[in-house]
């Protein structure tokens, strides 16, 4: 059975520089943005149009 070679760190490169007074976006600012999001759902939601809610349906028949 072979080994998977293990991943190696890119050395930096010496032509990217910083910009004076700017700092990299740290990974407790990234998390802090994200939850400070609305929550959103993962896909989109289906109409509940079955039963009570269906809007083809009399519910005053219900009653």
């Amino acid at each position: 059975m072979k080994r998977k070679d293990l991943p190696t760190v890119a050395a930096s490169d010496p032509d990217q520089i910083m910009m004076a007074g700017v700092a990299p976006v740290s990974m407790g600012e990234r998390l802090g943005w994200l939850a400070a999001q609305p929550m959103q759902p993962r896909r989109e939601q289906r109409p509940l149009d079955i039963g009570f809610w269906d809007p083809m349906r009399n519910q005053i028949e219900m009653f």
